[in-house]
Parts: C-alpha cells; structure tokens; sequence
C-alpha cells in the first residue's frame, strides 16, 4: 500500500484509511515534499506548519 498524506493535517498515512491524529479520513495519494519533525518544540519548520507532534509530514498536498 503507498503512502497516503492526510489533507487536513498533511500527516503521512501508512496503512490506515484515517488519520491516527486528528482523525480525518480525507487522504490524498498525491503529494509532494516530505519533512521529518523530530523536535517540534525546537524546530522553526514545526511552527511554521502547527505541527505538535514528532513524525512526517507532506509540503503539498494535491
């Protein structure tokens, strides 16, 4: 099963037909970019996109 990027979170989904985070089941097949967060407290990026949690995340979603 590929990859899917949840449109409401921009979370990467292995596996699953919902997003474990927040839920939604609205997933997209195409996406582009990939950032890994790994400590969002510290990490400008993680600001930049509201992102709490530790995992990856798409830049676009189409």
């Amino acid at each position: 099963m590929a990859e899917k990027v949840c449109r409401k979170c921009m979370r990467l989904i292995v596996n699953s037909d919902t997003c474990e985070m927040c839920g939604s089941s609205d997933l997209a097949d195409e996406w582009m970019g990939l950032v890994i967060i790994l400590d969002p407290r510290n990490s400008e990026i993680a600001k930049r996109m509201n992102v709490d949690l530790a995992d990856k995340y798409a830049l676009k979603v189409r």
